[in-house]
């Protein structure tokens, strides 16, 4: 009989976290420790890689591509993991939607205390991206205080949560919301720090 083992493409996530639960109870704590960290990091690892891959695509008009690319037996399913691209299944957003409000809704008392409003212009590709009105508009250390807070509830709310990105209402109304953020034709991304609970890495 023959040792090769094989699965279906969609089957094979179900079975990597069978074997994830199996290692997670480990009676050694520190295998315990070191599978949950190696299962995050691959996570982060993929998140990240494909998120600015579908980035890059978007930049160069891709949205196109992107359906097909969803419509794949294989490939659509990868990125729907991830909440990337153009998800056939409208629950995945609404999943995502839902998440972003609980985690706004968790910080509405400190925004408000602030004076401030948070209004969430879109979520795509695991990048939240909101306007900071009222008092929290234009002041450095609120903004700062409360970037940290929003970030932090979004991580645990949204496990696909990459980064969040806030614009400036006033260039948003002049249809520039999203100037400052280039992904599109081979300029130099700043180095971004990929975060697990715990640990960070470069």
């Amino acid at each position: 009989m023959s040792d090769i083992e094989q699965l279906g493409y969609t089957d094979i996530m179900p079975r990597v976290g069978e074997l994830a639960d199996e290692l997670a109870s480990h009676p050694d704590h520190r295998v315990r420790e070191q599978v949950i960290e190696l299962l995050d990091w691959v996570d982060v690892f993929h998140r990240e890689g494909l998120g600015r891959l579908v980035e890059l695509i978007r930049a160069w008009r891709g949205e196109v591509f992107l359906e097909a690319v969803a419509e794949d037996e294989i490939a659509g399913p990868f990125l729907s993991v991830y909440d990337l691209g153009e998800a056939p299944d409208e629950r995945d957003m609404l999943e995502a939607q839902e998440a972003v409000d609980a985690a706004l809704e968790e910080l509405r008392p400190f925004v408000e205390s602030h004076g401030g409003t948070i209004v969430v212009d879109s979520i795509k590709d695991g990048v939240v991206t909101v306007q900071m009105l009222g008092s929290c508009d234009g002041c450095p250390s609120s903004n700062a205080t409360l970037t940290g807070g929003v970030e932090e509830a979004l991580r645990r709310h949204w496990p696909n949560f990459r980064r969040l990105e806030v614009v400036d209402p006033d260039t948003e109304e002049q249809g520039n919301g999203h100037a400052g953020h280039d992904h599109g034709t081979g300029q130099e991304q700043p180095v971004q720090l990929l975060q697990i609970r715990g640990h960070e890495l470069q």
